[in-house]
């Protein structure tokens, strides 16, 4: 078997190297994503920056403020994220396409990187983590682009923890007093002593309470979490007021509406960057999703001058993949610049 190259230098090279990687296995679905340079982090443009994840619940109230007429009071929070994605803001939204061609294109488009060796990124994600807008667990993860930089749901764990103990040896105290009480005797109550001895045990009182649920319910009611319900709640009235701490530190992938005539015509979708932990540190993509080359670390791209022009072949240029009118002029005018 021959070993799999890692070059792309044309669209022949990309074919075949999806020919050779095959369909991805059953239960997944292939995304593709490309890099103008190849030492670019897969990271949303928020967390590029210290400033901007620092100030990103001011940047995206400022921009809801300021451009209100730019959204429908229909719109979710992650609709008005996708909006401002598309506008040029910083957000927890990473661009991804179905179609290997715009990933390729967007590793190939910059002139100013032309010379610099690019990436082509391949992403083969689990079914179980693609969801649609309206999602419970999408609305959660773009609540905490309004959460302040302080937001740590590590420290709010912590102290749902001592909370519940706490509230768990009352309660074992509680129910040894009425066990007590319900002794006939003292002899009784001495031929019983090592029983007693290890009820008094946390671990024996976990048999009478649901500790997790106990977890859970102090978790939810630390006023940073409220907030966030609040925030949830906004778009999902019906939204159950139960965040489950797990699923604070997920990466996401979501399918948006085709309501947007540039994510139609570039086979978008996005990942949704959760939290580890504290909210300045971004949750981490799966190794396992990542498709890698049997040679190499990643898929590169070279000869980007020569690939743009056969990606215009295929129908894939500036002009077909941003329609707008103002994503049009450079493309219309440079058509009749003299050769």
């Amino acid at each position: 078997m021959t070993e799999q190259s890692n070059e792309i230098q044309s669209i022949s090279d990309l074919t075949q190297i999806l020919k050779e990687l095959g369909e991805p296995i059953h239960g997944k679905t292939r995304f593709f994503r490309g890099h103008a340079v190849q030492t670019w982090q897969i990271l949303p443009s928020i967390y590029r920056e210290q400033y901007l994840i620092e100030n990103e619940d001011k940047i995206i109230k400022d921009a809801l403020t300021n451009c209100p007429d730019d959204f429908s009071p229909n719109d979710t929070l992650f609709e008005k994220l996708v909006k401002l994605q598309h506008y040029g803001y910083a957000t927890r939204l990473l661009d991804l396409t179905t179609n290997a061609l715009v990933a390729l294109y967007f590793a190939c488009n910059k002139e100013e990187h032309h010379e610099e060796l690019g990436e082509f990124i391949i992403f083969d994600i689990p079914d179980t983590k693609i969801k649609y807008g309206d999602s419970d667990t999408v609305a959660i993860l773009a609540a905490l682009s309004l959460r302040n930089k302080d937001f740590d749901f590590s420290e709010y764990m912590r102290n749902s923890d001592i909370i519940s103990n706490r509230e768990i040896k009352e309660k074992a105290l509680d129910e040894i007093h009425l066990t007590i009480q319900r002794m006939e005797t003292l002899e009784y109550l001495k031929k019983q002593a090592p029983d007693i001895e290890k009820f008094l045990q946390l671990d024996g009182t976990k048999q009478l309470y649901n500790l997790d649920a106990i977890k859970l319910e102090n978790f939810n009611n630390q006023n940073e979490v409220i907030s966030l319900i609040h925030d949830v709640r906004t778009d999902k009235p019906s939204f159950r007021p139960v965040i489950e701490p797990e699923d604070l530190t997920q990466v996401l992938c979501v399918r948006a509406k085709l309501n947007n005539i540039r994510i139609s015509r570039q086979q978008g979708c996005f990942l949704l960057f959760g939290i580890n932990n504290e909210k300045c540190n971004p949750a981490e993509i799966s190794d396992d999703w990542k498709r890698l080359p049997t040679k190499g670390k990643r898929f590169i791209v070279r000869n980007k001058k020569q690939i743009m022009q056969e990606l215009k072949a295929f129908g894939i240029s500036r002009q077909t993949l941003f329609p707008e009118l103002e994503s049009q002029a450079q493309e219309i005018m440079s058509q009749y610049k003299p050769k």
